[in-house]
C-alpha cells in the first residue's frame, strides 16, 4: 500500500497537471472582450474548468497535510508541476518530435543505400551515393528515406540508367534523386512499398 497509493497519486498528478496546462493555453488563446481568436470555449468557462481541475488537488493536499502525509503531498505537487512544464516543453515542439519518430533511422537509411549500391555496381551505373546529402534530404523529407546520388559521367541522364532502380522493390518508401554531373539536370523517382511509382518524368517510369 505504501509504494501503490503513491503512484497512484503520481499518475493522478501527471494527468491532472497535463488537463491544467491544457486549459492555461486554451486560456491563452482567447481574446479579451469575449474575442475568441481561436474556436475555443469563453474564458470564462474555461476558468471555470481550471478551478474544478484544481480542487480536488488543493483538497487532497489539504487531507493528506491533517494526517502528516508529507511523502505523498511532494509526490502529488512534483508530478503536477513537472507535467504542467512538460506540456508547455512538448505542445511547441510536437512537430519537431512526431518527426524524428517518423523519420527512418540510420540504420534503415544505410540499409536502402546499401541496396542502391548493389544495383549501381551490379548493372555498372555511373551513379555515386552522396551519403551526406542523402541523410540531410531525409531528415527533410520525414516520412521516406532518400537516396541522393550523382552522376559521375558527362551528359543528361538516360532512362536505361534509371530503369533498374524503377524495377526495384524496397523494403520501405523511398526517394531516389538522380543528379547530373554539372547538377544541371536531375530525375526524381518515388517507389512506395505498395510498389507504386512517381516520377518528374513519367518517360523514365515506363
Amino acid at each position: 500500500m505504501r509504494i501503490i497509493l503513491p503512484i497512484i497519486a503520481s499518475i493522478l498528478s501527471i494527468g491532472g497537471g497535463w488537463l491544467f496546462a491544457y486549459l492555461i493555453l486554451l486560456l491563452m488563446l482567447s481574446g479579451d472582450d469575449g474575442l475568441i481568436i481561436f474556436d475555443v470555449p469563453p474564458a470564462s468557462h474555461t476558468l471555470l474548468y481550471l478551478v474544478l481541475t484544481l480542487l480536488p488537488f488543493v483538497v487532497a493536499v489539504y487531507v493528506l497535510n491533517k494526517k502528516e502525509k508529507s511523502g505523498i503531498i511532494g509526490t502529488i505537487i512534483v508530478s503536477f508541476i513537472a507535467s504542467v512544464v512538460m506540456y508547455f516543453i512538448v505542445v511547441p515542439n510536437q512537430s519537431a518530435i512526431l518527426d524524428f519518430f517518423r523519420t527512418p533511422s540510420k540504420h534503415v537509411q544505410s540499409e536502402i543505400q546499401s541496396q542502391v549500391q548493389h544495383i549501381i555496381d551490379e548493372q555498372q551505373l555511373p551513379f555515386v551515393i552522396d551519403q551526406k546529402e542523402s541523410e540531410s534530404w531525409t531528415d527533410d523529407e520525414v516520412i521516406r528515406t532518400v537516396v541522393y546520388m550523382r552522376k559521375i559521367q558527362e551528359g543528361d541522364i538516360e532512362k536505361n540508367e534509371v530503369k533498374p532502380f524503377v524495377n526495384t522493390t524496397f523494403e520501405t518508401d523511398v526517394k531516389l534523386t538522380f543528379w547530373g554531373r554539372s547538377e544541371d539536370n536531375y530525375v526524381t523517382v518515388v517507389i512506395d512499398r505498395g510498389k507504386e511509382i512517381d516520377c518528374t518524368n513519367e518517360s523514365y517510369c515506363r
